[in-house]
């Protein structure tokens, strides 16, 4: 499966992370934003109200186009930065939470795709993570930056988060994106 498009047409997404990602945006993007999300069937949202996800690809799908990759990746840190993870967690965890955090965001549908920390390697300051879902690559990786920079092992000086450039990825049409985050 290609990113922007929802493994589950009944898939939805919870308003509250949709409220974090609108912050983002400066007020001179704002009317535009919410128009998008209003041609893609997402209106009167509310922390506690439940979206289309695909109106939210769609929406992604045209601020990619309008406004670049790197304003998915902010959009991404954005809604990273707002995850409530304990404070003392480690990054191992924030990565192995991140399902349940996924999971807690949508609801119904049969697919909704899955992200799973594949490898953690503290001496080699090394980790995997495998997202299967239907989000682009670039705000994925944003949300793997924020807690890489909110969880970073506190031996690291610095942290990175990339795509795989070893795997095909969902920039190429497949199903799954990998990202290999390393720290010195």
């Amino acid at each position: 499966m290609a990113q922007f498009i929802a493994f589950d047409k009944n898939t939805e997404v919870a308003g509250h992370s949709l409220q974090t990602a609108l912050t983002f945006f400066p007020e001179y993007y704002r009317a535009d934003i919410e128009r998008l999300l209003n041609e893609n069937d997402i209106v009167n949202i509310t922390a506690d109200s439940w979206h289309p996800q695909q109106g939210w690809l769609s929406t992604l799908k045209e601020v990619s186009v309008r406004y670049g990759s790197n304003t998915l990746f902010n959009v991404g840190i954005s809604i990273g930065n707002d995850v409530p993870f304990p404070p003392e967690f480690t990054l191992e965890a924030a990565y192995s939470a991140w399902e349940g955090a996924y999971r807690s965001h949508h609801r119904n549908g049969y697919l909704m795709g899955y992200i799973k920390l594949l490898s953690f390697d503290y001496q080699a300051k090394k980790a995997v993570i495998e997202c299967k879902n239907p989000y682009p690559c670039h705000f994925e990786r944003g949300i793997a930056t924020a807690f890489a920079r909110k969880f970073k092992p506190q031996d690291a000086g610095f942290i990175d988060v990339q795509l795989d450039k070893n795997k095909k990825s969902r920039l190429d049409g497949a199903d799954s994106s990998f990202y290999v985050i390393t720290w010195l």
